[in-house]
């Protein structure tokens, strides 16, 4: 089978889901021609010149790479990306038609990607795969109303990439329900959760995490991790709260923040102003120490505001459960994260954001450490059986027959 594979940009280095599943649909004997952006954001300056000198990339026998449209980079600004998404969009658009398949596979970023599938369905059958939905962000950003004039554009471009794609994929029941509720068809949404390679990420002990004397940190104390974005929907504030109220009364519970963001100055001044003596922030860490990032904390901690998970779920979830780590999360008590942490045993949820339940919940594990080993057992084995990457990619490829016979 002949797949055309759109997306945005590609790179090993960052987007290594999208790279996965192209690698693994080939490994299906398809043939797989992707055709995308340059990337340029969150990549080293030597990977992006890679990038730049190698426009048409074989990365293996059945999977080859086109790389399209501009090598500026996204730009500054909302409306200047906006503009370049378009661009990017109609330059991947040209190159696409091109080529004859059995079935395209389209990515939803950028946010106008979508909507290629009203043209090109007569080339052959879409899927479009829904990680983000868009212009649900936008609002929660901008903090917009549905009635805004935009918002009523965009809303009416979401239902035409909903009614032109033959199937939509999405990473969660939460996000199925949102993208029923804005009208499409439910037989068409299905629900393919992300995954992740269990061979590569694993628990890594204390005695053997590097990061620990990379970052000096003291081995007797009791960790509240987060890797990832440091963006502006993770509750941030709350979380200094309770490290805050916790600095007063301990000295061995800290928090670690690893990664960079659009929030992140906000928090180094947040916690320079409040003299906190029991938060570190660091830099991102080179992917080969992904293990060791997510295995760092005793409570590895991923938030989201409120009603933030009917339009995502953070990629990182998989990741920490590879490691084996229990979670301590922020989300709505009534999403289907919340429902599999506290139902399977993969850790605990905050109760509605608050910042007393935080502190509650840290001090009770402070306080009964050994139950984390036996959580820490069932997170592992809820990745290997749930998340596994042939398993989740196997039926992209299945989904993909399915529309193109």
């Amino acid at each position: 089978m002949n797949i055309t594979f759109l997306v945005g940009h590609l790179a090993k280095e960052r987007h290594s889901l999208l790279y996965e599943l192209a690698l693994d649909l080939g490994e299906h004997n398809n043939n797989v021609t992707v055709i995308t952006g340059f990337p340029s954001r969150r990549i080293t300056e030597k990977v992006r010149h890679y990038y730049l000198e190698h426009p048409i990339e074989q990365v293996s026998d059945n999977v080859k790479v086109i790389r399209v449209g501009s090598k500026s980079g996204e730009g500054n600004g909302l409306f200047i990306r906006m503009i370049k998404y378009v661009f990017l969009t109609v330059s991947i658009y040209k190159q696409a038609k091109r080529h004859e398949a059995d079935a395209i596979y389209i990515y939803s970023t950028p946010p106008f990607l979508g909507l290629l599938g009203s043209k090109l369905k007569k080339i052959a059958p879409t899927l479009y795969n829904a990680q983000d939905l868009f212009p649900d962000t936008l609002v929660k950003m901008k903090k917009l109303s549905e009635n805004n004039f935009l918002v009523k554009f965009l809303r009416s471009l979401e239902k035409k990439v909903y009614n032109s794609n033959a199937k939509i994929v999405t990473i969660s029941e939460d996000m199925k329900n949102t993208i029923i509720e804005q009208g499409c068809n439910e037989e068409k949404v299905e629900v393919i959760q992300n995954w992740v390679d269990i061979q590569k990420i694993n628990k890594v002990d204390r005695e053997n995490n590097q990061l620990f004397a990379k970052f000096n940190l003291d081995k007797n104390s009791f960790y509240i991790s987060y890797a990832g974005d440091i963006g502006l929907f993770q509750n941030w504030e709350v979380i200094l709260d309770a490290a805050e109220e916790l600095d007063k009364e301990f000295n061995d519970i800290k928090f670690v923040i690893i990664g960079n963001g659009s929030y992140k100055d906000n928090m180094e001044k947040s916690i320079k102003r409040r003299r906190l003596n029991n938060v570190f922030m660091f830099p991102l860490q080179p992917i080969e120490l992904v293990s060791s990032a997510y295995s760092l904390g005793d409570l590895e901690l991923v938030s989201l505001e409120k009603e933030m998970t009917k339009i995502a779920l953070p990629s990182k979830v998989g990741q920490i459960l590879a490691a084996g780590s229990p979670l301590l999360g922020m989300f709505d008590s009534d999403s289907y994260i919340s429902s599999e942490i506290k139902n399977k045993n993969l850790g605990a949820i905050v109760d509605n954001f608050r910042k007393e339940s935080l502190v509650e919940l840290i001090k009770y594990y402070y306080n009964n450490q050994h139950e984390l080993d036996s959580i820490s057992k069932d997170v592992r084995l809820y990745a290997e059986q749930q998340l596994e990457r042939k398993t989740q990619t196997s039926k992209y490829n299945d989904l993909l027959r399915s529309i193109s016979s």
